[in-house]
This record gives structure tokens, C-alpha cells and sequence, in this order.
């Protein structure tokens, strides 16, 4: 998966119609409500303000008053085309008295993402489990030989040794690691 590294904007016109797409790396959906209604306060005398966003678990898309699937579909398809997440695509559509119809307008949604896409570099995104690892005293050297290959967060020495760990999504086995052991293992998120 991958990110935008900066918010960027980028305006086109196509017969007449201004197509301005804004681009927000946002990562919850209180952001995106709350920039949305900023856009839509900024451009009140706007046509539609249409939208696509794609988080790690959810995502949405609207034609805002657009013919069905003329807008949003394409914003969300190129996002998905180039595996984008924790985004938030926005064209705002100023009609310009020219009808552009239904193909006519995914064309203009579609390339106005694109178009904005190119003013900005994507970054690689991982995303990550978090568990704890709990043992006893005794098991401590066996704990440290099965966490050698792991990120370590937190280690907490109690009544048990507890070993907060992140492990990659994508290359999530530390069950198959630990199956066979004394160690205990908890997922945190």
C-alpha cells in the first residue's frame, strides 16, 4: 500500500467546467468530515463536490448530484488502481453551461485525480500487529532468542516478563513462531 507524502491540489477545465481536485493524506474519518465540510464551505457556489477516500478498513465514495457512477466510482478507481490508502480525493466541479455526459464525465473525474497524482510522490505504508509476549523467568533466554527478528516496543519485568512487539501484517506468523512454546502470546491490535 502506499501514501501521498503531501496534501496537493491541481485545476483543469474541461469545455468550460473547472475541475479542481484536492488530495488530503488522512487516516480517519473525523478528518474527512471536517475537511469536507470546509471544502464544501469554501466553494459554496460549486456544482458538486464529489469524493472517494480509502482508509486501512473502510472507504467511500460520492457523485454528490453527478449522474450514478460518473464521479466518485472513477475518483475511488484510480486510488485503488495505485494501491492508495489513508487518502482523501476531492474534485469540486464548477459547471461551465457545456454537458459533458456520462462518459464525458468519468474522463474529466478520472484524469483530474490522475493529473493531481503527478504532483505529489507516494510513499510505502506498512501496516502492523501488536502483541504481548508473556513469560516466565526461566523462559527469559528462550523469550530473547524468539524476539530477536522482532521490533521490541516495551519490555516490562513484573511477576512475568511481558515483551510488547510489532510484527508486519503483510508477514504476520508469530503464532506459527511461538505455536509450540511457553510463551504466552496476546494480540493488542
Amino acid at each position: 500500500m502506499f501514501q501521498i507524502k503531501e496534501n496537493v491540489s491541481n485545476e483543469m477545465i474541461i469545455k468550460n467546467s473547472r475541475f479542481i481536485c484536492l488530495l488530503y493524506n488522512i487516516d480517519n474519518i473525523d478528518s474527512i468530515n471536517l475537511v469536507l465540510a470546509k471544502i464544501r464551505k469554501d466553494n459554496k457556489d460549486a456544482t458538486h463536490v464529489c469524493y472517494a477516500y480509502r482508509l486501512e478498513n473502510t472507504q467511500k465514495y460520492s457523485d454528490d448530484g453527478e449522474p450514478g457512477g460518473t464521479a466518485g466510482a472513477p475518483i475511488m478507481d484510480v486510488l485503488e488502481k495505485n494501491n492508495i490508502t489513508n487518502v482523501l480525493a476531492v474534485v469540486v466541479r464548477y459547471f461551465g453551461g457545456i454537458k459533458l455526459g456520462a462518459g464525458g464525465l468519468i474522463r474529466a473525474y478520472r484524469q483530474s485525480v490522475i493529473n493531481c497524482l503527478k504532483l505529489t510522490d507516494l510513499e510505502e505504508i506498512v501496516f502492523y500487529n501488536y502483541y504481548e509476549l508473556i513469560s516466565r523467568y526461566d523462559d527469559l533466554k528462550l523469550l530473547n532468542t524468539l524476539t530477536k527478528n522482532l521490533t521490541i516496543i516495551k519490555k516490562d519485568f513484573k511477576d512475568k516478563i511481558i515483551y510488547k512487539v510489532q510484527v508486519e501484517k503483510d508477514n504476520d506468523n508469530i503464532e506459527i513462531l511461538l505455536k509450540d512454546c511457553k510463551i504466552e502470546i496476546k494480540k493488542i491490535c
